[in-house]
């Protein structure tokens, strides 16, 4: 007999804005902005006025998430799990460059990346099936250790998309047409049915409690 609990809430939760601007940043480890800092904070305080609590605070190692996830699992009395594959994907010629410089810089490359997951990623950087297999192990390994818990996770725009294309079984060209700004919340939620997959909804996305 199957004993895990019914279900597992997961909110997901961007970092803020960050010290580089508007430009692409994966293994690129900039600080955040205060405003940074501040939309996180107004983010989470939202929530949690709404009611929500957390028993385990997830996230990625780089300073734009770690740093403030340390804080927010101190001031909530709650575990902090650092997990190192809920980092950005590395983007390689690309780190640090804003879209129009990389559109500029290699015409149809992006295009390229996101409609052959499976073939070398041409800035040299991490092949985007890579990135998606190695988020959903961290995805895997976050469901199997905290079953029926309420988990905060704190990542990336990237990471937030790689787990919208596992759970919601969508292509990875299709997660790009979702919106995910800075201190953007999803939740979802996971279904557990005895033998079966787990099931997952959206319960909602980027909207205030």
């Amino acid at each position: 007999m199957d004993e895990r609990p019914a279900h597992t809430q997961v909110d997901l939760l961007r970092h803020g804005e960050h010290q580089l601007g508007d430009v692409v940043c994966g293994v690129t480890d900039p600080l955040l902005t205060d405003r940074g800092a501040g939309q996180m904070q107004a983010r989470c305080q939202d929530l949690i006025e709404s009611g929500v609590h957390w028993d385990v605070c997830v996230s990625s190692p780089r300073n734009r998430c770690a740093i403030f996830a340390e804080q927010v699992s101190k001031r909530t009395h709650t575990e902090l799990v650092v997990e190192p594959d809920f980092a950005e994907v590395d983007f390689g010629q690309w780190e640090g460059l804003s879209f129009p410089e990389i559109h500029s810089r290699f015409p149809g490359e992006w295009q390229f990346w996101m409609g052959n997951p499976d073939k070398p990623a041409p800035h040299c950087g991490e092949k985007y099936r890579d990135f998606l297999d190695r988020v959903q192990i961290a995805w895997e390994r976050l469901m199997k250790s905290h079953p029926g818990k309420n988990i905060l996770l704190i990542s990336h725009g990237g990471v937030m998309r790689a787990i919208y294309t596992i759970v919601f079984a969508l292509g990875p060209e299709s997660s790009f047409h979702i919106n995910v700004p800075h201190a953007c919340h999803t939740r979802i939620m996971a279904y557990h049915h005895g033998r079966h997959p787990d099931w997952y909804q959206l319960d909602c996305h980027n909207s205030r409690p």
